[in-house]
C-alpha cells in the first residue's frame, strides 16, 4: 500500500513498500503527481511489469559516462573517437539522470547536430548514446524502467560508399610517383594492399611470424571487425615480401605509421595527378579484382566482410551474361 506525507510547504514524500518488491520513494511538488506515481508504481507490480527505478533515478548521464569510459571505452579500437562522442553526450545530457532523457529530447539533439554537421557524424553520436544506455543495463546491471530511449528515434542513414578505381594509366603513373617517395616502405605497402585487399591497419599490424610465404598465407590476428582472418598471397604479394629483410627474430613486417603512410601516400598521389583517390580505395580496387576470380562467399572471407550487401556491390554481372547462365 502506498504512503503519502508532507515534506514541507511544497513537497510530498511518496512511498510504496510491498513483500517481495525493494521499497519505491519518489518525491513531488504536488500530492496529486505523488498519488499518480503511487498508482503506476501499484500497478507495475499487479502485472507483474515492474522495474526498479531508483538507481535510474540516482545515476546522471555525467556519471554513466565515466563509468563507460572507464570500463568500456579503454578495450574499443576506436578508444579516441568513442571518448569524444561520450564528452559531446555529456555535454548535452550529462545532468539529467538515465530516466529522465527521452526520445523526444534526442531527437531535438540529432536536429540540431544535422544542421552543424555531416550525417555519419551526427548516427556516431546517436548511436555513443545508445551504447551507454545498453552498457548501462547490459554491463551495469542498472534497471531502465523505461528502455533505452534511442531505440525509437530514427539514426541517419548514411550512403558513403566509394566506388573508385584506379584505371591502368592513373595506376602507373601512382607507382612512377611512389618510386620517388621518402617512405621507406610505402611502395611496397600499396602493392601488398592492392594485392591482398588488406586494411591499412592490418598491413602495418603484419608480423613476419604470421606469414608463412610456401603456403603463401598471412594470419591476421586482430581486424576491424574483430574476427582473426588467414589472407591468402597472391604471387606478387609473396615477390614483395620476399624481397624485404627478414629479422631471424620475427616482428613487425613494415615498421611505419599510420600517419606517414597516410601523408605519404596523399603526396604521392597528388605528384601523380590522381584525382579523388585515398588510400583506403585500394581496397575496393583489389576486392573488385578478386570477384572476378572469387565466389560471393570466398570474397568475403578473403576481404573479411560479414555482411553479404558488403560483398555484392562487388559483382557487376552484365544481363546478357546471366542469360547465357541460365539457359
Amino acid at each position: 500500500m502506498g504512503t503519502i506525507r508532507k515534506r514541507g510547504e511544497y513537497q510530498f514524500q511518496a512511498q510504496v513498500r510491498r513483500l517481495g518488491y525493494p521499497a519505491q520513494s519518489g518525491t513531488f511538488e504536488t500530492r496529486k503527481d505523488a498519488e499518480k506515481w503511487v498508482r503506476a508504481i501499484e500497478r507495475e507490480m499487479d502485472t507483474g511489469t515492474f522495474v526498479p527505478r531508483g538507481e535510474a533515478m540516482r545515476t546522471t548521464i555525467r556519471v554513466l559516462g565515466e563509468r563507460y569510459l572507464a570500463e568500456r571505452v579503454a578495450s574499443m579500437k576506436g578508444e579516441r573517437q568513442e571518448r569524444q562522442r561520450v564528452n559531446r553526450v555529456v555535454e548535452k545530457f550529462g545532468d539529467f539522470n538515465l530516466s529522465a532523457v527521452t526520445p523526444a529530447m534526442i531527437v531535438s539533439w540529432r536536429d540540431e547536430l544535422a544542421t552543424k554537421l555531416k550525417p555519419q557524424t551526427v548516427q556516431h553520436y546517436i548511436v555513443t548514446l545508445g551504447r551507454m544506455y545498453k552498457a548501462a543495463a547490459v554491463d551495469f546491471g542498472i534497471p531502465l524502467p523505461l528502455g533505452n530511449p534511442v531505440g525509437s528515434v530514427r539514426i541517419p542513414a548514411v550512403k558513403n560508399e566509394r566506388d573508385r578505381i584506379l584505371s591502368a594509366a592513373e595506376e602507373k603513373a601512382l607507382f612512377e610517383a611512389l618510386e620517388k617517395s621518402r617512405g621507406k616502405h610505402l611502395e611496397n605497402i600499396v602493392r601488398i594492399a592492392l594485392e591482398t585487399a588488406m586494411r591499412r591497419g592490418e598491413i602495418l599490424a603484419l608480423r613476419w611470424e604470421n606469414i608463412d610465404l610456401k603456403r603463401q598465407l598471412a594470419y591476421l590476428a586482430d581486424t576491424k571487425n574483430g574476427d582473426a582472418r588467414t589472407v591468402p598471397l597472391s604471387s606478387r604479394a609473396v615477390a614483395v615480401l620476399k624481397s624485404l629483410p627478414r629479422p631471424l627474430d620475427g616482428g613487425l613486417v613494415f615498421k611505419t605509421s599510420l600517419t606517414a603512410v597516410t601523408d605519404g601516400f596523399q603526396r604521392a598521389v597528388k605528384r601523380a595527378g590522381i584525382a579523388d583517390f585515398k588510400f583506403h580505395d585500394l581496397r575496393h580496387c583489389a576486392v573488385s579484382r578478386l570477384a572476378g576470380k572469387l565466389s560471393m562467399h570466398e570474397l568475403a572471407k578473403v576481404a573479411g566482410h560479414r555482411s553479404p550487401r558488403s560483398v555484392m556491390r562487388y559483382y557487376k554481372e552484365d544481363p546478357d551474361d546471366l542469360v547465357r547462365k541460365i539457359g
